[in-house]
C-alpha cells in the first residue's frame, strides 16, 4: 500500500475514500487517530493509501471527481448570477412599467386639467363676449324709444338706466328717465331726473320740463 494523499481534514479524507469505494478501489485511511486526538492536524496529517497497481487509477478517480465537483460550483454560481440578473431584469422592468403608468396618469391629468381651464376662459370671454355684444348693439336709445312707444315702460327705463350707466355725463339720458318717471305719475323722481339733465345741459327745453314738473308737484301738494 502507498500514500496517494494527504489530508488535514478527516471529513475530506473520507470523502475520497467513499469516491475510491464505490469504483472498486480498494484503500484506507491511515493516522485519522492521531489526526483526531493529536491537537496538531498539520503535522499528523491524515493519509489515504491504496494499492499500487491501482494507485494510477485512483488518482485519475479523484481528480476526475474534483474537476466534477469544480464544474458543478462554477455552475452553480453561473446559474445563481443569472438568477439575480434575471430578478433585476424583472425588476427594473416593473419599475419602468411603473413610471410609464405615473407619466401617463400624469399627462392625463395635466391634459384634463388644460382642458377645464380652457373651457372656462372660452366660456367666460369667447361666449359671453357676443353677448355683450349683442345686449350692446341691441339696447340703443331707438330701442328705449320703441318700448316707450309700446307702452313697455319698465324694459324702456331698465335700458334707459344702463345706458346712462354706460354714459353718465349725457343728459338725454337723464331727461328721458324724468319723461318715464313723468308718465307714471313719480313726480319727484321726474323732478330729479329732469334737474340732474338741466344741470349737464341747461337748455331750455330742458328748464321747461323741470319748471312743469315742479308745478304738478306743488299743484298736487299744495301747502
Amino acid at each position: 500500500m502507498i500514500t496517494l494523499r494527504s489530508f488535514t481534514n478527516e471529513i475530506e479524507a473520507g470523502m475520497a475514500k467513499s469516491i475510491l469505494d464505490d469504483h472498486n478501489i480498494f484503500c484506507s485511511l491511515a493516522d485519522e487517530n492521531a489526526n483526531l486526538y493529536g491537537g496538531a492536524p498539520f503535522a499528523m496529517p491524515v493519509r489515504l493509501l491504496v494499492s499500487e497497481e491501482q494507485a494510477d487509477e485512483a488518482r485519475r478517480i479523484l481528480e476526475t471527481r474534483a474537476q466534477e465537483f469544480k464544474d458543478l460550483a462554477s455552475t452553480g454560481e453561473r446559474q445563481e448570477e443569472n438568477s439575480t440578473n434575471n430578478n433585476m431584469s424583472e425588476i427594473l422592468d416593473e419599475l419602468k412599467q411603473l413610471r410609464s403608468k405615473i407619466e401617463n396618469h400624469t399627462a392625463i391629468f395635466l391634459i384634463l386639467a388644460i382642458f377645464l381651464a380652457c373651457s372656462s376662459v372660452y366660456r367666460t370671454y369667447f361666449q359671453s363676449t357676443p353677448s355683450r355684444a349683442r345686449q350692446g348693439q341691441t339696447e340703443t336709445w331707438n330701442s328705449a324709444r320703441t318700448a316707450m312707444d309700446n307702452f313697455e315702460y319698465d324694459k324702456a327705463a331698465e335700458i334707459a338706466q344702463r345706458l346712462v350707466e354706460k354714459n353718465p355725463k349725457y343728459y338725454y339720458g337723464y331727461a328721458f328717465l324724468g319723461q318715464i318717471a313723468l308718465v307714471r305719475n313719480q313726480l319727484k323722481e321726474a323732478e330729479r331726473c329732469f334737474a340732474h339733465a338741466y344741470e349737464l345741459f341747461p337748455t331750455d327745453d330742458n328748464q321747461q320740463k323741470l319748471e312743469a314738473t315742479r308745478k304738478r308737484l306743488a299743484a298736487e301738494n299744495p301747502r
